[in-house]
């Protein structure tokens, strides 16, 4: 057999080939690697700064509009205490930090005083000087002021809503004790008291001690008994009751029926045990109460409207003029009434039903007092106890709550009551209406005459109303809850809420926080 030739695999030359081949397959291999790393790298950077980018545009946004919620709240402060010269006030941004980034403020009045919770704010409005008006005028708030209608407005790509929500139209958790307390003192007792602390004040002064009793220690903490617990407990249980009852009757309905005795009970033991520590006694915001047993999330935030969801699932563009940033300057004037969600009536407006939750009807910023101006007929239902039957409280209690949305009687020779113009062509311009609103609280006695007729025996409706009502009623607010939205491309959604009080001539902000949703 003759031999054969070496096979070609066994060549030197063809060996060294292959081997070049065989790394030149391994680096295309790694460069393949790297490069697809690379360009997995840049997009996930790509979205990274689209997504911080419109975060930042929402953000700008949402400061946008608080700046308009704080400068609504300045001009009707402003006006309330008789200062026209509201056009002149200039903005300024104060940085408080945190995830909030720079907080809209406005006025030229200097750095205000953080209030008791709350951060330091900046002041807005002030500086106005001093005139006779502003010492005679007197603050009234009322739902139909500017800063109380919806905010609806597009800024860019960015679609705005929100709502201000005074914290004297709810009920605070941190005085709710002190609003559901039944006082077994009469008028008598406490004047004897009074004038006993006046007798003693006067003979500490004459010893020589009087600064002792005045700068002494402060009054303890006393628990309240718990009579007051139950009451309390009563109290927030027919807040929930009326809430519930309110939504399911214009058809808001639950997926899952909210317990009242149940939340109720988990709301007012949490507030206990918070008030028995000194550290924890002061409750700063309204979200200690979302984790706990009964309260879900359509209880805290009312359920689901079922129009909003239909018109969600709708594409369109947003149509900037369908609504814009509620004129301040014309609260009552129609077209701005049928924007904020008011039907026109003989007599007056009625507003459209929209779900509420409890953040609607309770706060943790408050004076502690309830605007009877503003105040939700569920607040008041909730207040009214000697009016046991629920049927009953409703009534009366929607009728205070109607008695604010009618118009004011246009008074023959009353040259400030706005109801018509015609301008230079002849033609009718928007009619601007009044509306009525209590400055007393005999005036509550107006809202239906025969509340004041008591039958033999029996007290009168306005007179139990008056012992529920007259120590925790004011007329003008001091604290206010925005809550904005912010919707961008790609629906990316951004919520902001502001925590601001009137503090003399200034609104401070007490907090701001944005969350991403």
């Amino acid at each position: 057999m003759k031999n054969l030739p070496p096979t070609t695999l066994h060549h030197p030359s063809l060996r060294q080939e292959g081997m070049a081949l065989f790394v030149v397959l391994v680096l295309v291999l790694v460069l393949t690697v790297l490069i697809t790393q690379l360009v997995f790298v840049t997009k996930v950077e790509e979205r990274i700064s689209q997504n911080r980018q419109g975060h930042v545009e929402l953000s700008y946004a949402l400061q946008s509009a608080a700046r308009q919620v704080l400068q609504n709240l300045s001009n009707d402060l402003m006006e309330d205490l008789g200062y026209f010269e509201v056009d002149d006030l200039e903005g300024d941004t104060l940085d408080l930090g945190g995830d909030g980034g720079g907080i809209p403020t406005t006025g030229g009045g200097g750095p205000g005083t953080g209030l008791s919770g709350g951060l330091p704010g900046g002041g807005a409005g002030g500086g106005a000087g001093g005139g006779e008006g502003a010492e005679n005028s007197t603050r009234i708030d009322t739902r139909h002021e500017s800063w109380a209608y919806p905010l609806q407005d597009s800024i860019d790509q960015v679609q705005l809503s929100g709502q201000v929500i005074d914290g004297e139209s709810c009920i605070d958790l941190n005085y709710i004790f002190e609003l559901a307390s039944l006082s077994d003192e009469s008028e008598e007792d406490l004047d004897e008291a009074e004038e006993l602390d006046g007798e003693a004040l006067a003979a500490a002064e004459a010893a020589g001690i009087g600064d002792l009793l005045e700068d002494g220690e402060e009054e303890e903490y006393l628990a309240p008994d718990q009579e007051t617990v139950d009451e309390a407990e009563i109290m927030i249980q027919r807040l929930i009751e009326a809430v519930v009852d309110y939504n399911m009757e214009y058809g808001f309905d639950y997926y899952d029926v909210p317990d009242p005795v149940t939340a109720a009970n988990s709301i007012v033991s949490m507030v206990y045990s918070r008030a028995m520590e000194e550290e924890t006694r002061r409750i700063h915001s309204l979200d200690s109460i979302r984790e706990l047993e009964g309260i879900s999330w359509e209880l805290f935030d009312g359920p689901v409207d079922p129009e909003e969801l239909e018109a969600g699932e709708e594409e369109g563009d947003f149509e900037e003029d369908l609504f814009g940033m509620i004129d301040s300057e014309a609260p009552g004037a129609m077209e701005v009434l049928q924007q904020a969600g008011f039907e026109f009536l003989e007599e007056g407006v009625s507003q459209l039903p929209t779900p509420i939750g409890l953040r609607h009807v309770l706060t943790a910023n408050s004076s502690g007092k309830i605007n009877l101006n503003t105040a939700r007929p569920e607040v008041l239902i909730a207040l009214i106890r000697s009016f046991e039957d629920f049927d009953e409280a409703k009534e009366i209690s929607w009728m205070i709550y109607d008695h604010g949305n009618q118009f004011q009687q246009e008074e023959e020779g009353d040259e400030s009551f706005p109801l018509s113009t015609v301008d230079e062509f002849g033609l009718a311009e928007e009619e601007m209406q009044e509306f009525q609103h209590f400055t007393s609280f005999e005036q509550l006695g107006n809202v239906d005459e025969s509340w004041t007729d008591g039958s033999a025996g029996e007290e009168s409706i306005f007179e139990l109303l008056k012992q529920d009502l007259e120590d925790h009623t004011v007329f003008s607010s001091n604290y206010f809850t925005a809550t904005l939205e912010g919707t961008g491309e790609n629906d990316r959604t951004l919520s902001g809420r502001i925590v601001c009080a009137r503090k003399d001539h200034h609104i401070v902000v007490l907090s701001w926080r944005e969350v991403r949703r």
